[in-house]
């Protein structure tokens, strides 16, 4: 499915970018307890624990200040009808973990293609970072505030 094949496209443009400014690749593994993730540091393809019963897959988890790990989907949509879908699940996501890490995550969504305003706005107004795949020199300013 090409969605799938630029979500991975996506999110190699972010790892690829972290490990340019010198950040350590870490394997996956269940995060599941605070400060699991060293600043600087990555896993790709990973596990938060949440208070449900299972734990939720996040594309790409960073290391920041203050133990905070920042929680980052990768979403590629091609029509408004998908980006509902795509924002509903980032932030079915970011309510699960903020709900069991409280301020100790953050949540971002990198996002490309057809996504409606009001979704953007929807992100923003449950706090979720927004990045786009076609400015990702924001997205390396933003992180260089928050390490």
């Amino acid at each position: 499915m090409l969605r799938n094949k630029l979500a991975r496209i996506q999110e190699g443009a972010i790892t690829g970018l972290l490990d340019l400014n010198g950040w350590t690749r870490l394997p996956s593994q269940l995060l599941d307890t605070k400060a699991a993730l060293p600043l600087k540091h990555y896993m790709h393809k990973t596990r938060f624990a949440t208070n449900t019963a299972r734990p939720q897959e996040v594309d790409i988890a960073l290391g920041l200040k203050s133990t905070i790990v920042l929680a980052m989907e990768c979403k590629v949509t091609n029509d408004m009808t998908n980006s509902i879908k795509r924002v509903n699940d980032v932030l079915k996501k970011a309510h699960a973990w903020k709900d069991h890490w409280g301020s100790f995550v953050k949540t971002a969504a990198v996002l490309q293609g057809v996504i409606s305003e009001k979704d953007v706005i929807r992100l923003l107004d449950d706090d979720v970072e927004v990045f786009w795949s076609h400015d990702l020199p924001y997205f390396e300013q933003w992180l260089a505030k928050n390490i």
